[in-house]
C-alpha cells in the first residue's frame, strides 16, 4: 500500500504541527549523523547521473525522529541547516518500508541576512534524479531546454523529477508533507528472487533558480532552516499480496471456466448410467 500525501501549508506558530519531535531528541549512544548526511549540492558528475557516489553507502536506516535543533550536545559540532544564496543544501538519509516519515520544515532569516523573503523550494528525489539535479546546478548559467514547450511524457528524460512526480514544494516559508515507501528494491526482490538494497533518498533544500517554472528564485543571502522528521512504525501487508491480487483475476478467468465444464461434464455422465429395468414382452394373440 503506497501512501504518499502533502499535508497543507502552516504558519511557523502553528500549535499543530504534524511532527511531534522535541529539540533534544533521545539518541542515547547513537550519533545522528550516522543516520543523515548533511551536503551542500555540489557540480554533479556522470557518476551522479547514474546513482553511484552521491552519498555515503554508510548510512543507517532512518527509525526515529530527529530535530536539527538538537539542544543537548547529541551531534557535536553541528552547526545546524543553512542554504547559502544561489546555493542549495541536502539531507541524505535511508527511508525504509513500513514507517511514515513526515517532514516540518521552516526557512527562516540568518543573522544580518540581506534576504528579501524567507522562502525556498523543497523537492525529495532517489539517487538518479539528485544526480540528474547536480548535473543541472553544475551548468547554470548555459542554458537548457524549456520545459514548459516539452511534451510532459518525455521530460523525465532530459531533466530530474521529484520522488514520484510528486514531492515538490516551492516557494514555501514553512512545508509539511508524509511519505511512505514502499519497497527498498526491484520487483524480484519484494518476491525474495533477489537481495533488498537500502535506497537513499536526497531532501534538498533549493535556494537558487532551477528549470523548473514556479520555483523561487535566488533569495539574496543566506537562510537558516529549522528540520523536523516524525518517524511513525505503521502495519503494512507483505509486498507480495499486490502481485497475488493482480494475478488472482486472469488467473480465475481461466480456473472458473474450467471447473464448470468438469462440473457439468461429471454430471452429463452421471444422467447416463441409469439404472436398467426389465420390461414385459407382451405376445399379440
Amino acid at each position: 500500500v503506497i501512501i504518499a500525501g502533502a499535508l497543507s501549508s502552516v504558519p511557523t506558530t502553528s500549535a499543530t504541527s504534524s511532527c511531534d519531535v522535541p529539540p533534544s531528541s533521545d539518541w542515547s549512544q547513537d550519533v545522528p549523523g550516522d543516520y543523515i548526511e548533511v551536503s551542500t549540492v555540489g557540480d554533479g558528475g556522470l557518476e551522479g547521473l547514474f546513482g553511484y557516489g552521491t552519498a555515503s553507502n554508510s548510512l543507517k536506516p532512518l527509525e526515529r525522529g530527529l530535530s536539527t535543533e538538537w539542544s543537548d550536545g547529541t551531534w557535536a559540532g553541528f552547526q545546524g541547516v543553512a542554504v547559502m544564496n544561489n546555493s542549495a543544501t541536502t539531507l541524505s538519509m535511508v527511508l525504509m518500508p513500513g514507517y511514515l516519515y513526515t517532514f516540518c520544515i521552516d526557512f527562516s532569516h540568518s543573522g544580518g541576512s540581506a534576504a528579501s523573503e524567507a522562502q525556498g523550494d523543497i523537492y525529495l528525489m532517489t539517487d538518479q534524479n539528485y544526480g540528474m539535479y547536480e548535473i543541472e546546478y553544475g551548468s547554470r548559467g548555459f542554458g537548457g531546454p524549456e520545459l514548459d514547450m516539452m511534451p510532459v511524457e518525455w521530460r523525465d528524460m532530459a531533466t530530474w523529477l521529484p520522488f514520484r512526480d510528486s514531492h515538490a514544494y516551492e516557494s514555501v516559508g514553512y512545508e509539511e508533507f508524509s511519505v511512505a515507501i514502499d519497497s527498498t528494491g526491484t520487483a524480484w526482490s519484494s518476491l525474495g528472487l533477489q537481495d533488498s538494497q537500502n535506497r537513499v533518498y536526497h531532501l534538498v533544500l533549493d535556494g537558487w533558480d532551477n528549470s523548473r517554472v514556479a520555483d523561487s528564485g535566488a533569495t539574496g543571502g543566506t537562510m537558516n532552516v529549522e528540520i523536523m522528521i516524525d518517524v511513525e512504525e505503521r502495519q503494512t501487508l507483505p509486498n507480495y499480496t499486490a502481485y497475488m491480487l493482480i494475478g488472482a483475476l486472469p488467473l480465475s478467468c481461466i480456473i472458473i471456466p474450467m471447473i464448470l465444464h468438469s462440473r457439468y461434464h461429471s454430471a452429463a455422465l452421471a444422467s447416463d448410467e441409469g439404472e436398467m429395468r426389465e420390461v414385459p414382452y407382451l405376445k399379440d394373440g
